[in-house]
């Protein structure tokens, strides 16, 4: 399969289409633990197993949010497939729900060259239906105020801190550092579309953990504040991985999901 290279901008990559990056350092999640994540897959028409590349959080039923660079496609003749309430992505767990994408919908200023304005959504054929294991995101507004340090963040990506991936059949999870802004420039410049977290021999995410949730408990439970756009590779979370700030995007997602 062709792997989203992480975007390489000396020693660092976006996480997706060729870029899929890994959780390192993580432990493996409890069973439904997100029951808001969901395995972005690439179907390639030709009788193989559907292949996972990316994550996304679930918006509502019928949307998911990922990363702009996870929504490129591999094959002319193939597809995307989203498959919700699974941590098990080798043996889908009973009640695991497959669903076919309509369209997607990438940021209009998304710019792969600088990694910036990474963040996407995507239309399922059929609404999800929602259960114990399966559940929407609740997203931060532009108005929603940080306090915590500690964010969670979960992927089936790499687990390896080479160049050679090696991808976990469960959903990993970790628990990420909250990076300042100051912290956030020693892996490029940062700006007001992106939150960073992990590194410095922390923690990390790694190739095909692209496009999944970052996030905090308020009020006592999730919600979301960051899209998983790059980082460093080989992942050894030495830097900070980058995310597309949800607080910024709040209201582009809100007018693109909306029906016609």
């Amino acid at each position: 399969m062709k792997r989203l290279a992480f975007i390489i901008i000396p020693a660092l990559i976006a996480l997706g289409h060729s870029i899929r990056p890994p959780i390192i350092e993580g432990t493996e999640a409890n069973l439904h633990e997100f029951p808001y994540q969901v395995s972005l897959q690439w179907n390639f028409n030709n009788g193989s197993r559907a292949r996972h590349f990316c994550s996304g959080s679930i918006i509502n039923q019928r949307w998911i949010l990922t990363a702009a660079h996870c929504l490129e496609e591999y094959t002319k003749d193939g597809w995307f497939e989203v498959v919700a309430g699974v941590n098990n992505i080798a043996h889908e767990e009973a009640g695991a729900q497959r669903r076919n994408v309509t369209r997607y919908e990438q940021h209009e200023s998304y710019d792969l060259s600088a990694i910036r304005y990474d963040i996407g959504v995507l239309q399922l054929s059929h609404p999800l239906d929602l259960t114990r294991n399966i559940k929407t995101m609740r997203l931060a507004t532009k108005d929603t105020l940080i306090h915590q340090k500690i964010a969670k963040f979960a992927g089936w990506g790499s687990i390896s801190k080479t160049w050679e991936d090696i991808y976990p059949d469960k959903l990993m999870k970790v628990n990420l550092i909250l990076r300042t802004e100051e912290d956030c420039q020693t892996i490029g410049k940062i700006d007001e579309t992106q939150i960073c977290a992990g590194g410095y021999k922390n923690v990390s995410g790694c190739t095909a953990d692209s496009g999944g949730p970052l996030t905090v408990t308020i009020d006592g439970e999730q919600m979301q504040i960051g899209v998983l756009s790059y980082g460093e590779k080989p992942c050894q979370a030495r830097l900070p991985i980058v995310y597309s700030s949800v607080m910024y995007f709040h209201d582009w997602i809100q007018d693109a999901i909306k029906e016609d």
